[in-house]
């Protein structure tokens, strides 16, 4: 009698322990959190930089892409619908420190969102990329790789009255205090989001308004627009809108680009920048991408409130790119590329592919080699 009185208990007790193992191991699936990341980073020499025209020899970060680490995860609320965040920042593989893009408090420079996800589209609240960017992925020509591409002439031109980074933007690149909406509908992504100013009793000041659209079939194309109001004053702004088409045709993928951007100081317009890419992609087996970009950038003064120096902001800078990208893995990638660069004296940076600064007046050459670990 008592062993069976013992028995029952051992029994009930193993039956309580499968049965909070099951609900555990269920938890566990319910939601999933992945870490991940990239580190890149390679040699590149510069034969001219800044306005004294010296040479440069440096171990970059981010030849073709961004080191960052990241959090991501979501949760399975049932019904078709998600939970969703992402937490992501910047590092240079140089040196191991920050890069501090959002200011030296930012801990997460690019993301820092929440948000629901299911059919319907999802909705993030938080830090993130802008939805104009990401719309143009696939037709700009270098597909916005961090170097030598129209990624510098994107960001320098988002500067509302000419003042730097402006409130919750950064570079126009990354958005905070955003709400964003993004779906499919069949070949057709949408993206749309608008970020608050978060300044008191001025509602639009600081804000940001941006929108995506992709079509993807047997062609891409895409078109994106993009306002940043100043701090200080809704005066100051910029806008910018872009259009782009991708063609493959067997190995060869042709692209074509134009963004245009203005920049606005109380009121007044002082710069319109255009800018005009086209490059082709040839994965000439299936490790090897070589690519072959060009880019022209015009600025034109457009007023006497231009806070640059006289004379500045009416040239054009034309950019040669070639690449190729080796994939050793699904994550390890090896990278060459050389870029010339020809840029007027009175053209500044937002004509320009180089974020370091090419030497205004000069022929610029550009060359670096590096690896891509993702993780």
């Amino acid at each position: 009698m008592i062993q069976t009185s013992i028995s029952q208990r051992a029994l009930k007790r193993t039956v309580l322990s499968a049965a909070l193992l099951a609900l555990s191991a269920g938890a566990a699936q319910a939601q999933t959190v992945t870490l991940y990341g990239r580190v890149d980073a390679g040699f590149q020499y510069q034969n001219k930089t800044g306005a004294n025209g010296d040479s440069l020899s440096e171990l970059h970060n981010g030849g073709i892409l961004p080191s960052i680490w990241g959090l991501r995860g979501s949760e399975d609320l049932g019904g078709g619908l998600k939970a969703v965040f992402n937490l992501e920042s910047d590092f240079d593989s140089g040196t191991g420190g920050t890069r501090g893009l959002g200011g030296s408090s930012t801990v997460f420079t690019r993301q820092a969102n929440v948000g629901l996800a299911g059919d319907w589209g999802k909705v993030l609240l938080g830090r993130q990329y802008s939805v104009a960017l990401l719309a143009d992925l696939a037709v700009e020509p270098r597909g916005y790789k961090e170097s030598l591409s129209s990624l510098s002439s994107y960001a320098v031109t988002q500067a509302p009255g000419n003042n730097g980074n402006t409130g919750n933007n950064t570079y126009g690149i990354f958005t905070g205090n955003a709400i964003s909406y993004s779906n499919s509908f069949g070949p057709v992504a949408v993206g749309v989001s608008y970020a608050f100013g978060e300044v008191a009793d001025k509602t639009s000041n600081g804000t940001t308004v941006a929108i995506g659209v992709t079509y993807t079939g047997p062609v891409s194309v895409s078109g994106s627009y993009q306002e940043i109001k100043g701090l200080s004053s809704s005066d100051d702004k910029t806008e910018r809108f872009s259009i782009g088409v991708a063609v493959p045709f067997d190995a060869f993928t042709f692209k074509a680009y134009y963004a245009n951007a203005t920049q606005d100081a109380a009121g007044s317009e002082f710069s319109k920048t255009d800018n005009f890419g086209f490059g082709v992609d040839y994965a000439w087996n299936a490790q090897n991408t070589a690519t072959i970009a060009y880019y022209n950038g015009k600025e034109k003064k457009q007023s006497a409130r231009d806070t640059v120096t006289v004379g500045a902001r009416d040239g054009t800078t034309d950019s040669f790119i070639v690449s190729n990208d080796y994939a050793l893995s699904k994550r390890t990638t090896i990278y060459a590329q050389f870029a010339y660069v020809n840029r007027d004296k009175g053209a500044t940076g937002g004509t320009t592919i180089d974020f370091g600064g090419t030497t205004p007046g000069e022929s610029n050459s550009i060359f670096g080699i590096g690896i891509k670990h993702d993780f």
